[in-house]
């Protein structure tokens, strides 16, 4: 069974689509048993939709990069 602190690790993954079909359910398994879990996947999605539709943030491919790799750790909670 994934707990939170896994499900964390893999939550910018899960989003991406990019877990292998028996982590994917595992996930969704833990998602229909955590409301922390599904809170934290729905904020995340919002914010991404939210960023990615605002067309305010509109910066050069070599600025974002890294910015979008820190917030990526910061959502897996490893180092920045």
């Amino acid at each position: 069974m994934i707990g939170c602190k896994e499900f964390m690790e893999e939550v910018a993954n899960y989003l991406e689509g990019d877990v292998a079909t028996d982590l994917r359910l595992r996930l969704e398994r833990h998602l229909s048993q955590c409301q922390t879990c599904r809170v934290v996947l729905d904020s995340t999605r919002k914010t991404l939709k939210i960023v990615t539709e605002s067309g305010s943030f509109d910066l050069p491919e070599e600025a974002f990069r890294p910015i979008a790799q820190k917030i990526m750790a910061r959502i897996r909670g490893g180092p920045e």
